[in-house]
Parts: structure tokens; sequence; C-alpha cells
């Protein structure tokens, strides 16, 4: 067996040590970069969550006050997503041939007007987030392009629906709406309607 010189072993410590150390400044940057833009999407979806909970109780009330038919319209035909609040007055029903895209008598948006005092103008989603899907009780399947409506009556009932937000990449939540009271309960994973009523 041949000795191993105390200059080897040296060495051989050295390098590993300068290793480790590499790693850990790896380890380090990335951490300084990935950890701020995590916590930053968890920020973006809970601050649009919870604006979408109070959003969705103001048009309610409104649609009582009113006496309109108010609908959230839900944008995702072009990034970044967009959302507003148009509104009729008086009880009107949701139209069977809302979603077809080929249909004999089409809704005519003109009859809608935007609604001005609950939103401004058109908001847009932060950035990185987008609507992954809208589903309500009037849908034959979830809408994942394109604009969908979620409705609000006079009489103070509103469409049963879900409206997922996500930002594409295995975070999503879902704002499950009531019927009965309009209150946007906020689950931090994807659900649909069918999920939430077996």
């Amino acid at each position: 067996m041949m000795p191993i010189s105390p200059q080897r072993i040296f060495n051989q410590r050295g390098l590993t040590l300068i290793e480790i150390l590499l790693v850990l400044v790896i380890f380090a940057g990335m951490a300084s970069i990935g950890i701020p833009r995590l916590y930053r999407t968890s920020d973006n979806i809970r601050k649009a969550a919870r604006n979408m909970t109070a959003l969705t109780k103001e048009i309610r009330n409104r649609a009582k006050l009113k006496n309109s038919t108010y609908r959230l319209v839900l944008d995702m035909t072009a990034e970044p997503h967009r959302y507003w609040v148009e509104y009729i007055v008086g009880s009107r029903p949701i139209p069977s041939n809302l979603y077809e895209e080929k249909s004999s008598e089409p809704i005519s948006d003109t009859e809608f007007k935007k609604d001005s005092t609950v939103i401004k103008k058109e908001k847009e989603l932060p950035s990185g987030l987008f609507f992954g899907a809208v589903e309500t009780i009037n849908t034959k399947e979830p809408i994942k392009q394109g604009i969908a409506y979620i409705h609000y009556f006079p009489e103070g009932f509103v469409e049963a629906s879900v409206i997922q937000l996500t930002n594409r990449s295995g975070l999503t939540w879902t704002l499950v709406i009531s019927p009965l009271t309009g209150q946007a309960d906020i689950i931090e994973e994807e659900k649909l309607l069918r999920d939430l009523n077996p």
C-alpha cells in the first residue's frame, strides 16, 4: 500500500471546501432570485382573489339596489386578461345561446352597458396571473378562452359559478360564488363546479 502524503490530503480537503462554498454561493444566488418571485406571485394571486371577492359582493348589492341585471365580464381573448362590469335595467334571463358560436339569435351586447361606478374602467389581472377557467351552472364546459359572464339578478340571486386564477406554473386558486348570497369563497387549489357538487 502506498502512503498518502500530507500535501495530497490538504489538496483534497481544500478542493472539497471550495466545491461546497461554490454550491452554497449558487444556492444563495438562486434563492435570492426565486424566493422573492415566488412570494410576489403568491401575493398577486392573494390580492386578485380578495379584489374579486369584494367585487362580487358589490355587484350583487348594486343589482338589488338598482333593480337591474348585472354581469361580470371576464375577458380571456388576449393577455393580460381583463374584467369589467355591465348592466341592463330590470330582470333579464340568461340567453340559452350565450356561449354558442353559431346561433340564429345571438345575444346583443349593445343591450348591456358598462357600469363605471363599480369599476371605473376595465381592470387587468396582475402580471403573471390569468383566468384559468370560468364555469357557471349554465355552461356546458368550463370556458378557458374568449369571454365569460357571471350574472347577478335584482332578486339577489347570482349565477352559481367558479373562477380559477392561475399563474400557469402550478399555482391555481378558485373563487366559488354562492348563488344565494353572492359570497365568493377562496379555495387554494384548482376546482370546478362538478368537484363541489358531487
